[in-house]
């Protein structure tokens, strides 16, 4: 992190960060589709021990990282439930069309 002088700095590097975060969401979002394809029920897809596995693992990275672990658990189960409400929907209209 860098020591930055005035507000703008600030608002720039959050910027930059918010650019590589959005980068690797839709990075994350392709993998989120290609694990959607390979469960073949909803409750594969709602996977809710995986989805704890997720939220421990976190929150241990964001302890490791000085990041509010409640912060990011919030966030990554706000992500979570986007990319399964998304992989659902896939899945329907892939059985609408067969």
């Amino acid at each position: 992190m860098s020591d930055c002088q005035t507000l703008d700095d600030v608002r720039a590097q959050i910027d930059r960060i918010d650019a590589e975060i959005v980068a690797l969401l839709a990075e994350r979002t392709g993998y989120a589709r290609q694990a959607g394809r390979l469960k073949p029920t909803t409750a594969e897809v709602r996977a809710l021990a995986r989805v704890e596995q997720v939220i421990a693992r976190v929150r241990h990275l964001a302890a490791e990282h000085g990041a509010p672990p409640d912060l990011v658990e919030r966030l990554y189960r706000t992500m979570i439930e986007g990319f399964t409400d998304m992989q659902l929907r896939e899945k329907e209209g892939n059985t609408a069309s067969r």
